[in-house]
């Protein structure tokens, strides 16, 4: 079942929308449903970038500040 949902929209973004749909040879609503279906699962920032905690490996500070900078870090 399917509801209908009425949004307020500024002409620019109706202007984009239609561009986006004339593009890909579809409707200005399968275009909303697909750019809201995207938003609504996407995952968090941590969930997408996780496999690359750890993997930064830089060379140790040489100056007096960047090394107190360093001690002071939490994340260090």
């Amino acid at each position: 079942m399917s509801k209908t949902l009425t949004v307020r929209i500024g002409f620019r973004q109706q202007r984009a929308l239609a561009r986006r749909a004339a593009a890909r040879g579809t409707t200005v609503s399968t275009v909303v449903r697909e750019i809201l279906e995207s938003a609504l699962d996407e995952s968090p920032l941590g969930g997408k970038t996780g496999a690359f905690r750890g993997r930064l490996s830089l060379p140790e500070p040489q100056d007096a500040w960047r090394k107190q900078i360093k001690a002071r870090n939490w994340r260090s």
